[in-house]
This record gives C-alpha cells, sequence and structure tokens, in this order.
C-alpha cells in the first residue's frame, strides 16, 4: 500500500496557490477553475487545494508532515520569507524538525530524519 495524496481545505485559492507554489516551491500537477489545484511531489505523492464550500470543508483544521533533507537550509528561506513559523526548528532524537501555518492556519510539518 503506498499514500496517493490528501486534500487541505482553503478559504482563498489563489493565496494558497502562491504559498504553496511560491514559497513551498511544489509543482502544479492540475487545476480546475477556481475550485481545486493538485501540486506533485518529487515522490509521485500530491496534495490537493480545495476551495472550501461545504460545511465539513474547514480550513486552518489539517496538518500534514513533509520530509525533507536541506531542512536548515529550507528552514532559512521560510524566515527569509516572513512565513509564519508554529514551532521553531529543533533537534530530537528521531530526527530535526519545524513547523509553519500555512494562509489559512492549517499546519506543515517540516522534518529530516536522522
Amino acid at each position: 500500500m503506498d499514500f496517493d495524496s490528501a486534500i487541505l481545505y482553503t478559504n482563498n485559492l489563489e493565496k494558497a496557490i502562491d504559498f504553496y507554489q511560491g514559497i513551498i516551491g511544489l509543482e502544479v500537477e492540475y487545476r480546475q477553475n477556481d475550485e481545486y489545484i493538485s501540486f506533485l511531489f518529487p515522490n509521485g505523492a500530491r496534495i490537493g487545494i480545495k476551495a472550501a464550500i461545504e460545511k465539513r470543508e474547514k480550513p486552518g483544521f489539517q496538518t500534514i508532515i513533509i520530509s525533507l533533507n536541506n531542512i536548515k537550509d529550507f528552514y532559512q528561506k521560510i524566515k527569509d520569507n516572513n512565513v509564519n513559523i508554529y514551532e521553531e526548528l529543533k533537534t530530537e532524537s528521531w530526527g530535526t524538525t519545524f513547523s509553519i501555518l500555512d494562509v489559512d492556519n492549517n499546519r506543515i510539518e517540516f522534518l529530516k530524519r536522522d
């Protein structure tokens, strides 16, 4: 079994696109009008961002975790872009991590496993 994709909800699709493409650096895979966009990770997994329309689609209550190798350089890029940092860079027994909040206050944690 392999993980394929997840969907986050947003109040402003254009701001979310600017954030995930411009700041995080994800590649756009597919876009459906002003309702949905899909970003592709290098390993083939996807994250979708969908405009919140239905009552159950609540922006700001999701968390995703992204692993990367150059976590210290990426952390500096995040700081340089004045992104809302939720937890500062720290080293744990299992690896290095930090987390941020996106434009809808969804939490994105970055980690590098040691």
